[in-house]
């Protein structure tokens, strides 16, 4: 007689119910024996179990059985898990983004280092124009200068 149900499959396994174990990282999931057998239990890829259902395990994640005991009260397996490692999966969609996102970040250095040659040769010929002057600045010297001259001629 089952006294759980079944909360979720691990790699097919049915398995009645995952718990936190006794500090961070660490789980404890529950098999009824009427519904799985040692050998089943003891054949789980625990390294990179595939989960269906809802349980607490987090998806994603690698695990590594540290013990299994078995209760003869509730004819249940209990696994001792703790996480072992975290799994990124596919990451080939992410790693064309940040290829493109590169790709972009090249083109808008080459186009502020294209903007900023522009801004240098700019200031270079406002310099130019203003150390020669404008047309009325010339004429302005110019006027000045046939002043000064004709009156030191007198």
């Amino acid at each position: 007689m089952s006294m759980y149900g079944i909360e979720a499959h691990i790699c097919g396994v049915p398995c009645a119910m995952v718990m936190r174990g006794p500090a961070n990282g660490y789980y404890e999931a529950v098999f009824e024996r009427e519904r799985a057998s040692l050998e089943e239990i003891e054949a789980i890829n625990w390294a990179q179990p595939i989960i269906e259902g809802s349980c607490l395990l987090p998806v994603g994640y690698g695990f590594t059985a540290q013990d299994i005991s078995y209760s003869s009260n509730t004819r249940s397996y209990t696994v001792s898990l703790k996480v072992a490692e975290q799994f990124l999966g596919d990451v080939a969609g992410f790693q064309a983004q940040v290829d493109e996102l590169t790709a972009d970040v090249a083109s808008q250095v080459a186009t502020i280092q294209e903007q900023e040659q522009t801004i240098q040769a700019q200031a270079e010929t406002i310099q130019a124009l203003e150390a020669a002057g404008t047309a009325a600045q010339v004429e302005e010297k110019l006027e000045a200068a046939y002043q000064e001259g004709v009156e030191s001629n007198g």
